[in-house]
């Protein structure tokens, strides 16, 4: 694994950048916070663990953990707030 930006080119995703989910078969979308990214030399891109908290991120402390799922970046929809 390598998580250096400047030798791949792509869609590298800081750690605490907000992001957004919208491949799901059913339901909304799904929104998470990005945790590591790092290029993956099988699928030439960047893949990334994302701490995802359901349909919406909470104003406040959640009452349960978030769960973790591995996406490619380009996936991923950034937000910007």
């Amino acid at each position: 694994m390598n998580d250096d930006p400047e030798k791949h080119p792509g869609s590298f995703l800081r750690p605490g950048t907000k992001v957004r989910y919208d491949g799901l078969e059913e339901g909304g979308p799904e929104f998470g916070i990005v945790i590591y990214c790092w290029h993956n030399d099988e699928i030439a891109g960047y893949d990334c663990y994302v701490a995802f908290f359901g349909d919406e991120f909470p104003t406040e402390r959640p009452k349960q953990f978030p769960y973790i799922l591995r996406y490619a970046a380009t996936s991923l929809q950034t937000i910007n707030e």
